[in-house]
């Protein structure tokens, strides 16, 4: 068992470098190797077909990648995964290498199809073969789903629905200058595997040839079929994946048109779908996209009529809550902005202060402050994903501002975005910002950040240099996010003037780039202001809490019992309030086992007549006497009774098993 855990582990190691999720067991496929024919013969571009281990013709999963077809070989022959699409015997799989790339590379000249041709070509002759239906559907992350759009953009007639994953389809300015500062970990990584490096840092500033890329790529219009587009709230391009789906679901084609779907999970790059991000563990996401990739494909790539069209546009995961909320649009509607005012006592309060007050940092571009986590990809110095940021809140020139503890929850989900107004007695410097959770423990796990180059404060196409003794004004955009802050914990800000290599560091000499030539480093005073006349600000999209009848700090829109105030009380972990397990069903509440299967259909623990599953369908109190409630027929009961063995049957299959199977893969 250690043997199969360390070989998981392995395979996990090597498919995140390829933009997959760390891999467990499955369907076993059956691998041929075979060369796909293309338009400009006798170019051929080499691929792997996993067909079922069984006779008969399937639809057919195409997935395009620069990163190695044989990566996936454990994957499908050696039964390395629990991923719910992946495993699926009801589908026959391709793994193609890009023109250029691998095994492809002799097919790659000047002049040659592009990857879109590519991938038309691959679908059709997929397509034609006897052991395909004639259904084909693309899948795949990062580069494997930027090129799904290429392919879609040139409508093969027989491709039918696309799964692009943490993507981007047009190019433009943010994707490498977010904020006007050079994108380090991604551009470097994009520019050694993909090129044209030098074309992006010969233009850091927006100007003509980025006006002309955001206009000649990324059509929405091209695209003519359903999509299910996934993001994570710790991807690099989150925005960007949000922004191309809608783009696509108001101005896509006829059968594109209204048919797209986003989910937004709490996935970072590299992991989507996986359980652990980072420093933090989401069970109640794990596999979502997977499964619903899975029944995205039943219905568009098998024709299976599952009621797929009712699901919401738009779903996305709030982090803390554990939980999936449903929206036609982002951002949701419905929030309210809420100003955290920033103080020079590291608060952050409801007012600006009545005087003012300032507070300061030296920036040296020679001792920057580091990514430690975050939303990085190919980063040599940070992980992937939410993490203890305390080691960057000692350095002197971050400066934190933390709310007081929180005595309700605090939801926030939308664009968040940072006002400060300053003064800088260098000719340039940049503003990075960090949001954090505190917990009681004193733990300041990142949830997002952003940055903004103060010279581009005005617009990303014209610099500005600063002067001493001018006060001035930025506003630093934060990606989005959807997260709450539990009662007892606190919100915290951080505001730097780096986060390397994340982000380039600015040498404040006036460079565009930290290693272009004469770039020298110059240490800047950078002084922060607060009052009624320069009011720096944290803005967040807050969620209203609503009514909160137990008075626990948590609304009724989200309280188990609301109306009883220590149901969250959880003395062994096991995620059932020690009042549900003592007083409802008599179980344990110190034993780590929560088994719902113990709740009797005739239980009535307040006596009042009404049994507590009554209660529950009524929305009454179970542990408090209520008036009589109307009769609930014996089948009724019976149903919920078995509903209930059920879900703790299967919270014991579920849970125990995979309590087991992580603790495995630890030791491994």
């Amino acid at each position: 068992m250690v043997f199969r855990c360390l070989i998981r582990r392995a395979v996990a190691m090597l498919l995140a470098g390829a933009g997959l999720a760390a891999p467990c067991f499955a369907h076993q496929h059956i691998r041929q190797s075979i060369s796909i024919p293309m338009r400009d013969a006798p170019h051929t571009l080499a691929a792997d077909a996993y067909l079922p281990a069984a006779s008969g013709s399937w639809p057919v999963v195409l997935i395009q990648t620069p990163y190695n077809k044989n990566l996936f070989a454990p994957v499908f022959t050696l039964e390395l995964t629990d991923d719910p699409l992946l495993e699926s015997p009801d589908y026959a799989f391709v793994v193609l290498d890009w023109r250029g790339y691998f095994a492809s590379a002799g097919a790659a000249y000047a002049g040659s199809p592009t990857h879109g041709e590519d991938g038309y070509d691959a679908v059709e002759w997929i397509a034609d073969q006897p052991w395909c239906t004639g259904s084909v559907g693309t899948w795949g992350a990062s580069a494997l789903g930027n090129v799904q759009m290429k392919t879609a953009a040139e409508q093969p007639p027989a491709l039918k629905g696309c799964v692009p994953i943490v993507y981007h389809y047009g190019e433009t300015y943010d994707q490498y200058y977010p904020g006007g500062v050079y994108y380090r970990s991604r551009n470097d990584f994009v520019a050694g595997a993909f090129g044209g490096g030098t074309l992006v840092r010969d233009n850091p500033q927006y100007n003509l040839l980025w006006q002309i890329l955001e206009s000649t790529t990324g059509d929405p219009a091209l695209i003519d079929l359903p999509m299910l587009h996934v993001t994570g709230w710790y991807d690099h391009e989150t925005a960007i994946t949000i922004r191309e789906m809608q783009s696509i679901q108001s101005n896509g084609a006829t059968h594109a048109f209204g048919k797209q779907k986003l989910i937004i999970g709490p996935w970072t790059h590299n992991a989507i779908g996986a359980l652990a991000q980072g420093e933090l563990e989401y069970p109640s996401a794990e596999h979502y996209s997977s499964s619903a990739a899975l029944a995205f494909f039943d219905r568009y790539v098998r024709g299976i009529g599952n009621g797929w069209e009712g699901r919401p546009a738009i779903e996305y995961f709030r982090m803390n809550d554990d939980l999936w909320v449903q929206a036609s649009a982002w951002p949701p509607t419905g929030t309210e902005p809420r100003q955290f005012f920033l103080r020079a006592d590291g608060t952050l309060a409801d007012t600006a202060p009545a005087t003012t007050q300032t507070f300061s940092y030296d920036a040296n571009p020679a001792d920057p402050v580091l990514t430690v986590y975050g939303a990085t990809i190919n980063s040599t110095l940070g992980e992937q994903g939410p993490g203890d940021l305390s080691a960057v809140e000692a350095r002197a020139d971050v400066l934190t501002f933390t709310t007081p503890v929180l005595t309700a929850p605090l939801t926030f989900e939308g664009t968040p975005s940072v006002r400060l107004f300053f003064e800088c007695d260098a000719v340039d410097t940049d503003f990075a910002v960090r949001l954090t959770h505190v917990y009681p423990d004193n733990r300041s796990m990142l949830l997002v950040d952003g940055i903004r180059r103060a010279s581009l404060r005005n617009s990303f196409g014209t610099r500005e240099p600063l002067s001493a003794g001018t006060v001035y004004e930025v506003v630093v955009d934060i990606p989005p996010v959807s997260v709450t802050i539990p009662a007892g914990h606190r919100l915290r800000l951080l505001v730097g003037p780096s986060n390397y290599d994340r982000f380039d560091k600015n040498m404040q000499d006036g460079s565009d780039l930290s290693d272009e030539s004469g770039a020298t480093a110059v240490t800047a005073h950078v002084t922060l202001r607060f009052s009624q006349a320069h009011p720096s600000a944290l803005t967040l999209p807050v969620v209203p809490a609503g009514p909160d009848s137990d008075g626990d700090g948590h609304p009724d829109s989200v309280d188990a019992f609301p109306m009883r105030s220590d149901e969250w009380e959880d003395a062994d972990g096991d995620g059932l309030g020690d009042n549900f397990e003592q007083l409802i069903i008599g179980d344990d509440p110190i034993d780590g086992i929560g088994i719902l299967a113990d709740v009797l259909a005739g239980d009535d623990y307040d006596g009042d007549g009404s049994s507590n599953y009554q209660e529950f369908l009524y929305g009454t109190d179970p542990v408090t006497p209520s008036p009589p409630l109307p009769a609930t027929s014996s089948s009724s009961g019976m149903v919920l009774f078995l509903m209930l063995g059920l879900a703790g049957a299967a919270w014991i299959a579920w849970g125990l098993p995979n309590r087991r199977r992580c603790a495995l893969l630890r030791e491994g």
